[in-house]
């Protein structure tokens, strides 16, 4: 009879017991399911299944966004990274405390002061990370931050352009010097081609000196050029009004026939295109001369041929037309 009281009394104890510690049990579970469920990111963008959305939260990496983690006194956040950091700053070193081990950042706040921030600098490969942290309640904590994901993301193409910048700058860095020679060489090269193209022109150089004036206006063909087939017609304009002038257009032609058998006509034009730059409605100051050279490309241009310079200019609103014709014919 002993016996059989001692065990009743025995399981009688661990019942009370366990219906003592029961409630905590199930206060403990619940205040834990509670702080799981509540955890949040707080960033726009959120990626993450619905398996795992009561602990990680999973978000791509976007230029030109802060991603927030919230912490709690008592609590640890972790950070996933796509790669191990380069470095890590902390803004606020008196109210938060990182930890860096491998791609993961352990974030613990120090401070009993709620509604702390600090701003988190993360420096990858990939680029620079912006964090916000925030001491909060512990219902709002951001367990596990996950940045792995930079597959399809501008951080990717980051990381390819600053390897392609390094490499560039790296091989610049190297061919400085080379650079700079064969500059050198460019320079002296075309330094020699012009020395040797006005040597030519001077050599192939035919004067012309003629002459056609009206209104105070002189136009003057001084000479003309060549190198292979490409010509320089040199000119002049003149002004001896005390009022401006301009020069409207310029146009050079050429005299061009029919054979015996399809009929001559000795007043067909063609208008020769003028390769370089010319005066057209330019105004000039009175008594200007007007220097410039005419360049076009003729490969059968020949002497006695019939070239024709025509320059129309406008003095107190008035039209004058100045032309020199048989250019090549002295």
């Amino acid at each position: 009879m002993v016996k059989n009281r001692n065990k009743k009394s025995k399981i009688t104890g661990l019942f009370l017991t366990a219906l003592t510690l029961f409630p905590l049990f199930i206060l403990n579970y619940s205040t834990r399911g509670i702080g799981i469920a509540n955890a949040t990111s707080y960033s726009n963008i959120k990626k993450y299944s619905f398996k795992n959305r009561s602990s990680v939260h999973k978000l791509e990496i976007k230029s030109g966004v802060i991603y927030k983690l919230n912490t709690a006194l008592g609590y640890v956040s972790v950070i996933t990274l796509p790669a191990i950091p380069l470095d890590v700053a902390v803004g606020n070193t008196g109210a938060f405390s990182e930890q860096v081990v491998g791609r993961q950042i352990f974030i613990k706040p120090i401070t009993y002061d709620a509604g702390t921030t600090s701003n988190l600098e993360i420096f990858t490969k990939y680029g620079l990370i912006n964090i916000l942290l925030r001491i909060k309640n512990a219902k709002l904590v951001t367990y596990n931050l996950n940045l792995a994901n930079t597959l399809k993301n501008v951080f990717a193409s980051n990381y390819i352009e600053s390897k392609i910048d390094k490499l560039k700058t790296a091989l610049l860095q190297k061919y400085k010097s080379k650079f700079a020679i064969l500059n050198e060489k460019g320079l002296k090269l075309k330094k020699e081609k012009k020395d040797v193209m006005n040597l030519i022109l001077l050599v192939n150089r035919l004067k012309i000196n003629k002459t056609a004036g009206k209104d105070g206006i002189t136009l003057t063909v001084i000479s003309i050029s060549h190198i292979k087939s490409i010509y320089y017609l040199e000119y002049q304009i003149t002004n001896d009004n005390n009022k401006p002038f301009f020069i409207r257009n310029i146009y050079l032609y050429r005299e061009e026939g029919g054979s015996f058998f399809n009929g001559y006509n000795s007043n067909v034009f063609k208008v020769i295109y003028i390769v370089n730059h010319v005066p057209h409605n330019a105004k000039y100051m009175p008594y200007k001369i007007v220097k410039n050279v005419i360049i076009f490309k003729k490969p059968d241009i020949k002497t006695g041929d019939n070239l024709k310079l025509s320059i129309h200019t406008i003095l107190n609103g008035k039209l004058i037309k100045l032309r020199i014709d048989n250019i090549l014919n002295n």
